[in-house]
């Protein structure tokens, strides 16, 4: 059975799962507190997270989605999504996200546009160096989604 659920407590217990996404702890623990947590659980075991931070009065922003790697491209993180969009219309008109190249195809799969780009977010944030694919990631594309 597929659950979705918000979580309130002991957000640090999906570190491994966020850690897929984020891979700076610190990184994380600037957005995690202050952000709402959401976890798709299948059989009761967590399975996809995902974190939403406000981004303004009318926007809010998807900071961290991560799905545990045997259940990657089975569709568990649109699933997860989807609810998000759900949950997050009745407060907030836009979602945005900040991602690298290798994200882009899939948030827009789910509807979001180009939004804007910030230039060496990942060089200027990051202590380490961070490769996806071989490249090194150096800007951030962030992408918008309508809500309502």
């Amino acid at each position: 059975m597929t659950t979705f659920q918000t979580i309130t407590a002991d957000k640090k217990q999906y570190l491994p799962l966020l850690l897929l996404a984020d891979p700076c702890e610190a990184m994380i623990d600037r957005y995690l507190e202050a952000g709402d947590m959401h976890v798709l659980s299948i059989d009761g075991a967590p399975v996809c997270v995902a974190v939403v931070t406000p981004y303004s009065d009318t926007a809010c922003e998807l900071k961290n989605l991560a799905t545990d790697p045997q259940f990657q491209k089975q569709g568990h993180a649109t699933h997860l999504m989807a609810a998000l969009f759900k949950y997050y219309a009745a407060r907030f008109r836009m979602m945005y996200v900040g991602t690298s190249d290798s994200g882009v195809a899939f948030y827009t799969r789910l509807g979001f546009t180009p939004s804007h780009t910030v230039t060496g977010f990942f060089t200027d944030n990051y202590p380490e160096p961070i490769y996806e694919n071989g490249v090194l990631l150096t800007d951030m594309l962030y992408l918008k989604k309508e809500l309502a």
